[in-house]
């Protein structure tokens, strides 16, 4: 057993240090040697991250299309490719104005009346996948000694909530919404991003329960109130 666990330590070490920098966790079906360092839990966060992500990168998708005047990269490519080229790169690299900032405060900005730029998508998505990355420590990769905090998941829940009230409600000084998302009035009814945004929510929420119970340990819940805007720490 003591053989077993040096090598499944070493295999982790190895295997952390060959990863590389990754955007997302990899499909466990293409895995390959590292499926011998990870648990069936390991697993299971790596299948929430990427759920969560795609989500994520739908609802760019969406928002480009629905607002595509102000995009920064209108001119070079179309808003497709301009959306996976975004999540082809690290959550953490590019964009050196918004780097070092606090996930949550890019979000504000996005979605704040005197914010300057013309594209407030790319802010908005860029806040919230680095603070949906903070959730899991800015892991891709998840092996037996790799641990996340059911508290963190959860909170990113309650912030993802916060983040799409603003989307719906946060308006300029003559009252029109600063980033089109569900129907106006006189429009065909469509509910796809609250869709999007229910299951982003779910994902996050069903992993911290999972994660809570696996150690133990009980999630302290918040209520939120959503038009105050206070996120919470991740």
């Amino acid at each position: 057993m003591k053989k077993h666990n040096c090598f499944i330590v070493l295999l982790c070490l190895t295997l952390s240090a060959c990863a590389g920098q990754k955007v997302v966790a990899s499909d466990p079906d293409n895995a390959g040697l590292s499926r011998l360092a990870k648990s069936d839990i390991n697993e299971v966060v790596e299948l929430h991250q990427r759920a969560v992500m795609q989500d994520l990168k739908l609802m760019m998708l969406k928002l480009y299309k629905r607002n595509p005047a102000g995009r920064h990269d209108k001119n070079k490519r179309d808003i497709k490719a301009s959306v996976d080229f975004f999540f082809s790169r690290p959550n953490d690299q590019y964009f050196s104005q918004w780097r070092e900032m606090n996930a949550t405060d890019i979000i504000r900005i996005a979605l704040d009346e005197t914010y300057q730029g013309s594209d407030r998508v790319l802010p908005y998505i860029f806040g919230l996948r680095k603070m949906i990355m903070a959730s899991y420590d800015n892991h891709t990769e998840f092996f037996y000694f790799t641990s996340i905090d059911g508290q963190k998941l959860y909170n990113s829940a309650r912030n993802i909530e916060i983040a799409a009230w603003m989307l719906a409600e946060n308006r300029d000084i003559k009252g029109n919404l600063l980033l089109l998302s569900d129907s106006l009035i006189d429009e065909q009814r469509n509910l796809s991003y609250q869709r999007l945004f229910g299951e982003m929510i779910a994902t996050q929420d069903n992993l911290a329960e999972l994660i809570a119970s696996k150690n133990g340990r009980l999630i302290k819940s918040v209520v939120v109130n959503a038009a105050s805007m206070m996120f919470l720490p991740i």
